[in-house]
């Protein structure tokens, strides 16, 4: 996945450009630019989730009511909902505000940490695509033990996730971003 701030800065128009000349505005509008590139991430992970875990899951929730292997729709409902729930948390994330003379200002560097703590979670979302993908298979060669098996990996997976964005919360609350 591309660095989004580089792609930020690219795409400056006139105006943002001028404003990196004026004394004062510089610092504002680089920190406005990591914001943007910050959020722009998160809608990725967010849409990766729900283009790949969530659709995966769903597609095997179906196969499984079609195979009537009721026992294992309840934990892949679970999944689901703990997925759902967490694409819902990236995606609406608290942003780093970076005012123009707000009380308390967040550097760029502390933008920075959550930029970089936010693009820590893409192998984390890919390697979950790939195993709800692999539960999918199973589950259309109606392998059901391996795709219990690979659901509870997702589920864990999914757990973890969740715990590594509830420290970004922590982080940003140490830098003082609300």
């Amino acid at each position: 996945m591309v660095d989004l701030r580089e792609r930020v800065e690219e795409d400056r128009g006139l105006i943002k450009n001028i404003q990196l000349a004026i004394p004062g505005f510089r610092g504002y509008r680089k920190r406005e630019d990591i914001r943007i590139a910050d959020s722009l991430l998160r809608i990725q992970l967010a849409d990766a989730i729900h283009d790949g875990v969530l659709k995966n899951l769903k597609q095997i929730r179906e196969n499984l009511s079609r195979s009537l292997e009721l026992s294992i729709i309840n934990e892949v409902g679970n999944a689901i909902q703990i997925a759902t729930g967490i694409e819902a948390r990236i995606r609406h994330a608290d942003e780093g505000y970076s005012g123009i003379s707000p009380n308390y200002r967040i550097s760029e560097e502390q933008l920075n940490i959550l930029y970089e703590f936010d693009f820590s979670m893409i192998n984390l979302i890919q390697d979950l695509t790939g195993q709800s993908f692999n539960a999918l298979n199973y589950s259309r060669e109606n392998s059901f033990t391996l795709v219990q098996q690979k659901i509870l990996e997702v589920t864990n997976g999914m757990r973890n996730l969740s715990d590594i964005f509830s420290k970004r919360h922590e982080t940003m609350a140490n830098l003082g971003a609300f």
